[in-house]
């Protein structure tokens, strides 16, 4: 029934776009160049801001940076929710971490003691 009713409505369309004597509101005479829009950026808009980590390249010999980013206690990665990175960092720091951890450079299950006292990056309050 509602397709029935849709074909009746664009038959309709079709038949007054047609049909000679019906002038079109949208024709081109009756649009100027003055009625044109304007592309106007939204007031409300804040400029686009990236992360901590957008201007600083992620490298997995540079143990201290990705200790930032690590639970010092279970030596778990800290997700996007908590580290306030974009995605693209995220991931290139779980990487690195992963790569890190199998060359060597960063202990597996705990956070290198040297590194508990560096100032946080992600504002994780830790049971010290």
């Amino acid at each position: 029934m509602l397709c029935v009713r849709g074909l009746q409505r664009l038959k309709a369309a079709l038949y007054l776009h047609r049909n000679s004597t019906h002038r079109s509101l949208t024709s081109a005479a009756a649009l100027q160049k003055d009625d044109a829009p304007m592309k106007a950026e939204a007031p409300s808009k804040e400029p686009r801001r990236g992360c901590v980590l957008c201007s600083v390249t992620v490298d997995f010999k540079n143990v201290q940076l990705l200790s930032q980013f690590i639970s010092p206690h279970t030596g778990r990665i800290y997700g996007r929710h908590i580290t306030g990175l974009c995605g693209r960092k995220q991931k290139e720091i779980s990487k690195a971490i992963k790569k890190a951890h199998s060359l060597g450079f960063m202990p597996v299950t705990h956070k290198h003691p040297q590194f508990m006292n560096d100032p946080r990056i992600c504002g994780i309050k830790h049971l010290d």
